[in-house]
């Protein structure tokens, strides 16, 4: 490994950016942070919601009045909070108020059921929780069928009906508890935001982060070229997931920017919500650049105020071609990068100044170390395939309440990831599969990325996913799911004879089913499961 002429992201220390000075960059809380950027540009925007502009002293004094209030409640230090709160500047309020005492913020998908809350809640053992007005039917659900029982406080909106629910109120507390600040002194190993995994391979589990590794990653994103003077980052994707909190919310506070906040993405709104709030930073996910591309017209982006420096992709692979493709048609290049929850958010990305690699999720970023491991923990030569391992302070803590999968995951201080992957001779790394979406076709091990890809090269594909289907021959057999760009059409036959010549014949789909849309989480992450669950039924139905 010593040979490798690695591209590294070659960080700007703290104490000499030019969007840092004569600004604190030590801090043993992301609490603490908070509370220094709101004194040294109190007036400048935090947050922008359509017609609201907030500033750092304003969100900061918010804050203030929910901490006091919870200490009043006697909620303290280690303590979990839970919030189910839609995208909105009441996020920032009441998490940032939690974690001013020490406590916990335990962030909720507001898209969960009753019976998934009641996990939750059960899990947790959250001491109170804030909730927005249309997410109180499934809260109350939810606390009906939990043993765990905490008090709810309704954050009210324009969703809540003309009927009082009887709640205290979260703008009662706004406007009657002081904003004095409410700091409570924290450290850097202190637990400061609980979040759920998608569920994606099992139950969800609650992922314990630190103030450390947060503000390990306010660094490494402060420090690789990404950031200018007067940045505003907009923010799509739901706010109870880790990657517009941790990867994006704690970052640009830490450089002092702005936060455009939509309540989720809009066709209609996108290209208005990014020329008409000056918007330089954009974050997404696949299943929305596809839509963009497709579906809107690059005639209709007044591109004379369009200051959109950098469109940022993850939570799943991305096609080069769409990559291409988009910025062909809207002069914007999409970078990639690659994160977990697990990893506070982001733990690769495509060097924003520098040599990308399109199809790449790019190389390590600062402050963490990346290694591609075999079964025995030992690292495997470039390019070959194996298991992306993660060692730093961005690290999570460990699974709340599961000491089990914990020591499954962390091993002699490696974060394993359980997605596969190789790296090349200049450091960059590139997914192949989930370890658990591995099809076993007759002992052959095939990887469903590697045959998405090539079929994502196809013209008239507009999407595609590749699971294992059961077969009593052969174990497994491969099955793409594909939806067709519109307009088009397109038979087994021609599916086969474009791979003909790009894989091996066993990897080439026996099974191909055209559909019009696949089954997607909240943050746009296909769930492989639930087709794998499908072709289980539907194997169970023919036997």
């Amino acid at each position: 490994m010593s040979s490798l002429k690695k591209v590294v992201l070659d960080p700007v220390p703290p104490d000499q950016h030019p969007l840092l000075e004569g600004k604190r960059t030590a801090f043993e809380s992301v609490a603490e942070m908070i509370v220094a950027r709101a004194q040294e540009v109190p007036d400048r925007p935090l947050v922008r919601f359509y017609d609201q502009v907030i500033g750092y002293a304003e969100i900061n004094a918010r804050a203030n009045r929910v901490a006091n209030f919870l200490k009043e409640q006697g909620i303290g230090k280690g303590d979990v909070v839970s919030l189910m709160i839609s995208n909105s500047p009441e996020v920032y309020s009441v998490m940032f108020g939690i974690q001013k005492i020490g406590a916990i913020a335990g962030a909720i998908n507001f898209m969960l059921k009753g019976p998934e809350i009641a996990f939750l809640l059960e899990d947790a053992k959250p001491r109170m929780v804030f909730a927005s007005s249309e997410f109180l039917p499934e809260m109350n659900r939810g606390i009906e069928q939990s043993r765990h029982k905490p008090p709810v406080v309704e954050v009210r909106n324009e969703a809540a009906g003309e009927e009082d629910s009887g709640l205290q109120q979260l703008s009662d507390i706004l406007a009657q508890y002081s904003s004095g600040e409410a700091l409570v002194p924290q450290k850097p190993s202190d637990p400061f935001l609980l979040l759920y995994s998608s569920g994606t391979t099992g139950q969800p589990k609650g992922i314990l982060l630190t103030n450390a590794g947060q503000l390990s990653i306010c660094r490494a994103m402060s420090s690789i070229g990404l950031f200018n003077p007067d940045d505003v980052m907009l923010i799509l994707l739901p706010m109870f997931h880790t990657n517009p909190i941790c990867v994006w919310t704690y970052p640009i506070i830490y450089c002092g920017q702005t936060l455009c906040v939509r309540k989720s993405f809009s066709p209609d709104d996108f290209w208005p919500a990014i020329t008409q709030n000056g918007v330089s930073i954009l974050m997404g996910v696949p299943a929305m650049y596809n839509y963009v591309y497709y579906s809107i017209d690059s005639s209709a982006v007044d591109r004379s105020t369009l200051r959109l420096n950098y469109a940022f992709c993850g939570a799943a692979p991305l096609s080069t071609e769409l990559i291409k493709g988009f910025e062909e048609k809207f002069n914007v290049e999409i970078i990639e990068g690659y994160g977990l929850t697990e990893c506070t958010g982001v733990s690769t990305v495509n060097p924003p100044k520098g040599k990308r690699k399109p199809g790449s999720i790019g190389v390590a970023m600062p402050e963490q170390e990346i290694r591609i491991m075999d079964e025995d923990n030992r690292e495997v030569p470039v390019g070959e395939k194996g298991e992306i391992c993660i060692r730093g302070e961005a690290v999570m803590l460990g699974y709340l309440n599961n000491p089990q999968a914990t020591a499954e995951t962390l091993v002699d201080g490696w974060l394993h990831t359980g997605d596969m992957g190789y790296m090349d001779e200049e450091g960059f790394i590139y997914i192949v599969d989930r370890k658990k979406d591995m099809i076993n076709r007759g002992g052959e091990n095939i990887y469903p990325r590697e045959i998405e890809i090539a079929l994502e090269a196809h013209p008239d594909i507009r999407e595609v996913a590749v699971v294992g289907t059961p077969d009593e021959a052969l174990g497994e057999r491969v099955k793409a799911f594909i939806i067709p760009v519109e307009g088009k059409t397109l038979t087994d036959t021609d599916i086969r004879d474009f791979l003909a010549d790009r894989l091996a014949r066993y990897k080439i789909p026996e099974v191909i089913e055209f559909i019009e849309q696949l089954p997607r989480n909240p943050t746009g992450k296909v769930m492989k499961k639930e087709l794998r669950r499908l072709e289980r039924e539907r194997a169970e139905k023919r036997a």
